[in-house]
């Protein structure tokens, strides 16, 4: 089971293999509203953010393909809100990302009018073009006789924006995109994309509190896994990143026996797995136990139903403590474990030491 997931990530973290366009989309998605007013300001100021952005790319067109490439998984699309001057006061926002230079301009056409005829009459389209060698059409036209069609969207290329402009603006989504121009930047300099990758990890630590957003994470999490980077200076990183959030991890010893490569999202993920396995187990045993306790007063059935829901939450619970001690004995600063488990910093000090959680 270790092999096999060991050789996953490795095949996953080839750098012919990355995923580009899946963790672009899952940063637009995570960040929706800093995507628009960097890249859409005009459109931006005439959503109403006060009612959340919905998602409604599985809704209107679910996704059933197994392949786990970009390409095939759903375009980011939107509705939202729009202020009261508007009559019509919604509209959906389509968002593509184009990596490899083809013209998607068709395809664009198509998911608009696929928006349209499901009622969506407000659509706005975007494509943001993440290949630096690419030039791609802002319209789509045919013509046939005296029958014809041009339909516009927006383009947006990392190209338009400059460095220093990524780089002094105050806008997060500004770091993504000045990551993906180091990613192009270092195609074949792997030495120079471990310094860029450093550099942002320690501006991303500085600009964003851990405690108050989950922004600084989902950084973190995209900046690391498209700025790929050998075994060697892999390694390499996951040392300094730890330095960078106070010492170096105990998890990196591990890697070294195992000469496991992974990112620094997929250990965050690993740690919560590992303590969502562990403290389902051990709240549903407690949850078993109360729930006798319970049935003696309240009746078996009622007793049992009460404890298991006691049991989940403490389950819940132990999952969050045991996910702290992971991070803990990692050397993470303390005001980061609080943002990531929930935990107040009293909780997480009278952890401190403890290999394990035992009720």
């Amino acid at each position: 089971m270790l092999n096999s997931l060991i050789f996953e990530e490795q095949e996953m973290y080839d750098a012919n293999k990355i995923d580009f366009d899946r963790h672009w989309k899952e940063i637009i998605a995570g960040m929706p509203d800093s995507f628009l007013l960097l890249l859409e300001p005009e459109l931006f100021e005439q959503i109403d953010f006060a009612a959340k952005l919905q998602p409604m790319e599985q809704e209107l067109f679910p996704i059933h393909s197994k392949q786990r490439i970009g390409k095939h998984i759903a375009d980011k699309i939107f509705d939202v809100k729009l202020k009261r001057k508007y009559a019509m006061k919604k509209a959906t926002i389509h968002i593509e990302v184009q990596g490899d230079g083809r013209d998607i301009s068709e395809r664009m056409f198509k998911m608009y009018y696929k928006l349209f005829d499901k009622g969506r009459k407000n659509i706005y389209s975007i494509v943001l073009v993440t290949d630096p060698s690419a030039q791609h059409p802002t319209t789509f036209d045919h013509h046939f006789l005296g029958t014809s069609v041009q339909f516009q969207f927006r383009v947006h290329h990392l190209n338009n924006f400059t460095e220093t402009e990524l780089f002094t603006s105050d806008n997060p989504f500004a770091l993504a995109l000045l990551a993906g121009k180091y990613q192009a930047r270092t195609r074949f300099n792997a030495e120079q994309r471990y310094t860029y990758k450093v550099n942002l990890a320690q501006i991303i630590k500085e600009r964003y509190s851990f405690v108050e957003s989950d922004i600084g994470m989902k950084l973190l999490i995209f900046v690391d896994a498209i700025l790929y980077l050998p075994d060697d200076l892999h390694e390499k990183f996951m040392k300094e990143i730890f330095r960078i959030f106070k010492e170096e991890g105990v998890d990196m010893a591990q890697a070294e026996k195992t000469k496991e490569v992974i990112t620094f999202g997929e250990l965050f993920e690993r740690w919560k797995k590992e303590a969502r396995e562990e403290g389902i187990k051990e709240g549903i045993k407690e949850g078993i136990k109360e729930g006798i306790k319970e049935g003696r007063e309240k009746g078996r059935e009622e007793g049992i139903k009460e404890g298991l829901n006691k049991g989940i939450m403490e389950g819940q619970l132990i999952e969050k403590r045991k996910i702290a001690i992971k991070m803990i004995n990692s050397g993470l600063d303390i005001n980061l474990i609080i943002s990531l488990t929930g935990l107040s910093a009293d909780e997480i000090r009278s952890l401190k030491g403890k290999p394990e959680i035992k009720k």
